[in-house]
């Protein structure tokens, strides 16, 4: 399996600035501390001395930097620690060296001594120096390392999320082609006049599914004119067993929703509800606009609980359940369940658009 990094951390200006300050702050405080301690010298020729000292000493960590947030990244603690224990030592020991060296440029021979007798001294301080920059430094790449694991999660988990629905999607128009097809199947013989303006709607009807499979939203007065002319070429084939009953909120047909969503109910409210009833049933679809959302109702008053229960299960149901349910997460509200005394009652909410 491939191990995957997040890129390498860009030195920003305002990152160097503040690495700028902490080394500052600390060579003020080590050079105070050399003047009380009696080394020798005033305090500006000592802080020049540690400025070229420390700069030296915090380039010379931009190496192990590198190192930790490449190399190191992925690799067991068994194996950094030993490592560390190398390069701790030899971080102390380059420091301690390069100080001995710059003394011995500005400062006279008995200063040179001064700093050559606790020689092992500043590198066990420059041991400890570097502990402390590589705890920070994996402080600061862990939480780096940790945010960008959740940037490429949620990447992937909205990857996946567009995927699964266009499998959804790609799944509702082939049933509903199948499903019309066989309707105008049944017509043709007997009414071939209706078998016809069954074809033309269909015609229309595939056009707006056709060009809704590009689209991700479509205004909620396009589905439901969608909608009256899938019942209009129902009704062709039912007859007087379907009643139709739409009443639509005008101030709602703007709201964008998802292509194809209120197609798959329909559909099972006339396969579950009104094709095995023989006394016919009626279709009816509410939509009214409130403050947070639209409330979306579609009742039939077909078949009764027992083809209620089957239209749960059905391709249908099942699919608009999921992708509301992914895209709108519980604020959908999808409710599903038989009527008293029979028939089936789908309903679910669309959020509202915030201005």
């Amino acid at each position: 399996m491939s191990t995957f990094h997040p890129p390498l951390p860009r030195l920003k200006g305002r990152t160097v600035a503040v690495v700028a300050a902490v080394w500052l702050l600390y060579t003020v405080l080590y050079s105070l501390m050399v003047v009380r301690s009696g080394g020798g010298g005033s305090f500006a020729e000592i802080f020049s001395g540690q400025v070229v000292w420390n700069t030296i000493r915090a380039v010379a960590i931009l190496p192990v930097w590198w190192l930790m947030a490449r190399t190191l990244a992925e690799v067991a603690w068994w194996w950094r620690l030993p490592l560390h224990g190398v390069l701790a030592p030899a971080y102390g020991w380059f420091g301690a060296a390069m100080l001995v060296v710059l003394i011995r440029l500005q400062a006279p021979p008995e200063v040179v001594a001064q700093v050559e007798a606790v020689q092992q001294w500043i590198m066990i301080e420059g041991m400890t120096l570097y502990v402390v920059q590589v705890a920070v430094i994996r402080a600061l790449l862990s939480q780096r390392r940790l945010r960008w694991r959740e940037q490429q999660a949620a990447e992937l988990m909205a990857l996946a999320r567009t995927r699964e629905l266009a499998a959804l999607k790609a799944q509702i128009s082939p049933h509903f082609l199948f499903n019309t097809l066989n309707a105008i199947s049944a017509t043709v013989v007997a009414q071939p006049e209706a078998a016809r303006e069954m074809i033309a709607d269909l015609a229309e009807l595939m056009r707006y599914a056709l060009d809704s499979s590009r689209r991700e939203w479509v205004p909620l007065g396009e589905e439901v004119d969608f909608i009256e002319s899938y019942l209009r070429m129902e009704r062709h084939r039912f007859s007087d067993r379907l009643e139709v009953a739409i009443a639509v909120d005008p101030a709602v047909r703007e709201v964008p929703v998802p292509p194809m969503i209120l197609q798959p109910l329909v559909e099972n409210a006339i396969k579950h509800g009104l094709a095995p009833s023989e006394a016919g049933s009626t279709v009816r679809l509410h939509i009214e606009g409130q403050p947070a959302h639209v409330a979306i109702a579609l009742e039939d008053t077909g078949g009764g609980a027992k083809s209620g229960t089957t239209a749960g299960a059905g391709i249908g149901l099942a699919n608009t359940r999921a992708r509301l349910e992914r895209l709108y997460g519980p604020a959908a509200a999808f409710k599903a369940a038989p009527l008293a005394p029979h028939g089936f009652r789908v309903s679910f909410h669309i959020p509202q658009p915030t201005s």
